[in-house]
């Protein structure tokens, strides 16, 4: 009987935890995290006015997360008890998601000297046809991953930058949320094709 109590016990336990990961993944979080990503990258990124080349574009998608995210997370120190977690959400089907509430949230009242740098989130379809158009190989996309919401607040997301068929990049970036402040713990993993 007592161990039936402490059953339940556990399991409503477990169950708030998990409800408690979902819960940080809400559209502020994430434009919040968008933010702090977009001024690292687009720091060195010039305004686009008066038809100024964009040389990085930004994936409209969240791109689906992938086993090779959890693979590279197992040598990591804070996220090595936390590989199920990640395994399970990465496993875990999605429906396809886009940057779109995000960027309303982070563009829609300030944030204006980044706007101009980012532009619209664009489509491959849209990004191939103006790198074929400019005939440069010197635009890239930056393609953000599905944020990945673990325990004591931490997230992980995977940034990769896509040119051509060659010259990828990418890199892994694990933040926590410390208060009511997200902030970046590590970047890890870099890759380069």
């Amino acid at each position: 009987m007592e161990y039936q109590k402490m059953s339940k016990c556990w399991v409503i336990l477990w169950a708030f935890i998990g409800l408690l990961g979902q819960a940080q993944n809400t559209p502020s979080d994430n434009a919040v995290l968008l933010k702090l990503l977009l001024n690292r990258f687009y720091a060195q990124e010039k305004p686009i006015v008066k038809n100024r080349l964009q040389l990085l574009y930004f994936y409209r998608d969240k791109a689906p997360n992938t086993l090779e995210l959890w693979d590279g997370c197992r040598n990591h120190p804070i996220l090595q008890s936390r590989l199920e977690a990640i395994k399970k959400q990465v496993q875990t089907p999605k429906a396809p998601e886009t940057w779109d509430a995000e960027f309303s949230l982070l563009f829609a009242k300030e944030n204006q000297y980044l706007k101009q740098k980012v532009q619209q989130p664009v489509t491959l379809a849209q990004f191939e046809k103006d790198t074929q158009r400019f005939g440069e190989n010197n635009q890239r996309m930056m393609i953000v991953n599905q944020p990945i919401y673990l325990d004591q607040g931490y997230c992980l997301i995977k940034v990769g930058f896509y040119r051509s068929i060659e010259h990828n990049s990418g890199s892994f970036f694990l933040f926590q949320k410390k208060g009511d402040t997200w902030q970046i713990v590590d970047e890890f993993n870099r890759w380069e094709t």
